[in-house]
């Protein structure tokens, strides 16, 4: 047992060091640099002030000093400042948006699992029949398409035809107070439905 999770725990730091090091890599490979954005678009940032730029985030450093730096930082939660104008330091910038990522992800996981539950149920205890066969088919469609493509797809259904769901942010531009007891209802309910369902 202990070699096993031994095993596994290997594995996971493996996995993690290939997801850091594939991400570095994908930024410095990027056309211009990671500081592209930040001086290339701004025609007062003059070659002085990008080089002081540069010495201030250690991109003069090798690319293996700058991995490891980078490495450490990640490690003790420090992200660094963020390349953009406001050059806030990024861990704030993600502290302000993850509590409406973790209610929207909390969300769609109880509409998920407030559909895929009962119909998964149904389709095992009436396997065969035509509500089966339609599930099936459509299970597969989904599996086929790509995510962003029905996402698109879905945003001009719910979004556009219908104005049920804002297209983008947390609130529609037309109807926003009737959208946020719409979210209230629909997560209160979710959240019941799950007690029901797992206590």
């Amino acid at each position: 047992m202990i070699a096993f999770l031994l095993k596994r725990f290997l594995t996971l730091i493996i996995t993690l060091l290939g997801i850091t090091i594939i991400s570095f890599s994908i930024i410095h490979l990027a056309p211009g640099g990671p500081l592209s954005p930040l001086t290339e678009f701004n025609p007062k940032i003059t070659p002085e002030y990008r080089e002081k730029l540069v010495k201030m985030y250690g991109l003069d450093k090798p690319l293996y000093i700058q991995y490891l730096n980078w490495l450490k930082g990640i490690i003790k939660l420090d992200f660094g400042k963020s390349f953009s104008l406001d050059q806030r330091p990024v861990w704030d910038k993600i502290k302000e948006r993850l509590p409406i990522t973790i209610f929207i992800n909390a969300l769609s996981l109880i509409l998920i699992l407030l559909f895929s539950i009962p119909l998964g149920v149904y389709s095992a205890v009436k396997a065969g029949n035509t509500f089966d066969r339609i599930i099936t088919i459509i299970t597969f469609i989904g599996y086929a398409m790509p995510s962003f493509w029905l996402a698109i797809i879905l945003m001009m259904i719910f979004g556009v035809k219908l104005q049920l769901l804002p297209i983008s942010g947390l609130h529609s531009t037309i109807g926003y107070d009737e959208m946020d007891v719409l979210l209230t209802k629909v997560s209160l309910i979710g959240l019941n439905i799950l007690s029901v369902l797992y206590l």
